[in-house]
C-alpha cells in the first residue's frame, strides 16, 4: 500500500513539474538552389549551381522552457548549408583570421547560443550571434543579404572587396535585447571576445562591442546600429568600425527600403573610410508576386597615402551596383525567384556580386540566377 501511495505521490509531482515549466524543441530549415551565371569583364565567366540567392540555406534547433513567473530558458541551434555540395559553411572561432575555418561539416556559424529572458526585463545570449550591424543589413537590404543583388556585395567590404572577421557574426559574445513591450522601441547591445592570452602583443585582437537601436510603427520601421572591433594594425587590418543606420515604409502599393553604411579601418600606412547608400522597393506584382528593386553606390574616402597595386590613390575606388529580381510564391513554403546585378567600378576597384568572378580592375561585374526555396 505505502509502495502504490509513493508512486501516486510522484506522478502528482512529476506532473505538476511539468505543468510548470513546459518545453519545446523546434526543427526548422530552407533550402534554396539555383542556377547562376556570373561574369567578370576582362577576367572569365562562371557557370554554377548558386545557393541562397533568395534565403540563406540552412538548418536549426530552437528550444524553450517556461521556468514561470513569465522567465524561459531557450537555445538556438543554426547553420547554414551549401546543399549544391552537401557541406556546411565556414566558421570564425575567435573574431580573428586565424580563427577562420573552412566548409566542411556543418557548423552552426549563424547562430549558437543560450538565452534567458522575461517578458518585463528582456533577453540575455550567452554565446555566437550576428553582430548588431548586420541585423540592419539583413532587415533594409531588399535582397534580405542574399544573392547576386545583395548590398553586401558593397556594404561588407572591409579593407579590399571581402568582409573582414567580425562583419556578419561574433563568437564568444554576450548580448541583451530590449523586451518587446516597449511601444514600438526595440535594440540590443553585445560585446564579444576573441580569448587571447593576455601576455601577448595583440591580446586584445577580436574584442568587439555594438549596439542597435530601433522604433517600428504601422508602416514605418527605422534603426541605428555601430560595431567596433580591435585589431592591432597591420597592411590588412586594424581597428574597425561599422555603423549603419536603415529604414523601411510600407506605403501600400510598395514597400520602400534606404541603408546608408561606413566603414573604417585603420591600417598601418593609413584609413580605410568606405561610405556606402542604397535605397531600394518591393513592388506587389498580382496576389504571390513581387518584384525587388535596388541601386547603391559606393565611395571610398581612403586616407589619401594608401594606393592600390598601380599606384594610385585608392580613394578612387568607387562602386555602384543595380539590382533587379522577381519572386513568385507558388505557397507560403515554396517561392521561384529569379535576378540580375550589375556592378560597375571605377579606379583599380574589384568588386564582384555574390558568388561572382572577380572582374579585371575597374571592370564591371553581373550575374544573373533563377532557383527555388522551400521553407521547412
Amino acid at each position: 500500500m505505502k509502495t502504490k501511495q509513493l508512486w501516486i505521490c510522484s506522478a502528482i509531482a512529476l506532473a505538476s513539474s511539468a505543468a510548470h515549466a513546459q518545453s519545446s524543441v523546434t526543427l526548422f530549415g530552407v533550402v534554396d538552389l539555383g542556377v547562376q551565371y556570373t561574369k567578370g569583364a576582362g577576367a572569365g565567366s562562371v557557370r554554377a549551381l548558386s545557393n541562397g540567392g533568395l534565403s540563406t540555406s540552412r538548418i536549426g534547433f530552437r528550444g524553450t522552457e517556461d521556468l514561470g513567473g513569465g522567465l524561459r530558458a531557450g537555445f538556438w541551434l543554426e547553420g547554414s548549408l551549401n546543399p549544391d555540395s552537401g557541406t556546411g559553411r565556414a566558421t570564425n572561432t575567435n573574431n580573428q583570421p586565424t580563427g577562420a575555418t573552412t566548409a566542411g561539416g556543418l557548423t552552426f556559424d549563424r547562430m549558437s547560443y543560450v538565452s534567458l529572458s522575461h517578458d518585463s526585463w528582456g533577453e540575455v545570449r550567452l554565446g555566437h550571434d550576428f553582430i548588431p550591424t548586420h541585423y540592419n543589413s539583413i532587415y533594409f537590404d531588399p535582397f534580405n543579404a542574399n544573392g547576386v543583388a545583395r548590398a553586401g556585395n558593397l556594404t561588407f567590404a572591409g579593407v579590399g572587396t571581402g568582409p573582414l572577421p567580425t562583419a556578419i557574426t561574433g563568437s564568444n559574445t554576450v548580448s541583451y535585447w530590449l523586451p518587446g513591450k516597449l511601444g514600438g522601441v526595440y535594440g540590443m547591445a553585445m560585446a564579444g571576445t576573441g580569448e587571447n592570452d593576455s601576455s601577448v602583443a595583440n591580446s586584445d585582437d577580436g574584442n568587439f562591442a555594438g549596439a542597435r537601436l530601433g522604433y517600428a510603427s504601422g508602416p514605418f520601421d527605422i534603426a541605428a546600429a555601430v560595431t567596433r572591433s580591435q585589431f592591432s594594425s597591420t597592411a590588412a587590418i586594424g581597428n574597425y568600425t561599422h555603423a549603419n543606420i536603415g529604414g523601411t515604409w510600407d506605403a501600400g502599393f510598395a514597400k520602400f527600403f534606404a541603408l546608408y553604411n561606413r566603414v573604417t579601418v585603420k591600417l598601418a600606412a593609413g584609413t580605410v573610410r568606405k561610405n556606402t547608400a542604397e535605397i531600394g522597393a518591393h513592388i506587389p506584382a498580382g496576389e504571390v508576386g513581387r518584384i525587388r528593386l535596388s541601386y547603391a553606390v559606393l565611395d571610398d574616402r581612403s586616407d589619401s597615402g594608401l594606393r592600390t597595386a598601380g599606384g594610385l590613390a585608392r580613394s578612387g575606388d568607387d562602386a555602384r551596383q543595380l539590382g533587379a529580381g522577381y519572386v513568385h510564391n507558388l505557397s507560403k513554403r515554396t517561392a521561384l525567384y529569379g535576378t540580375y546585378a550589375r556592378i560597375s567600378n571605377k579606379g583599380e576597384a574589384r568588386y564582384v556580386v555574390s558568388g561572382g568572378a572577380a572582374p579585371a580592375s575597374g571592370r564591371s561585374s553581373s550575374g544573373w540566377e533563377f532557383g527555388v526555396r522551400h521553407l521547412f
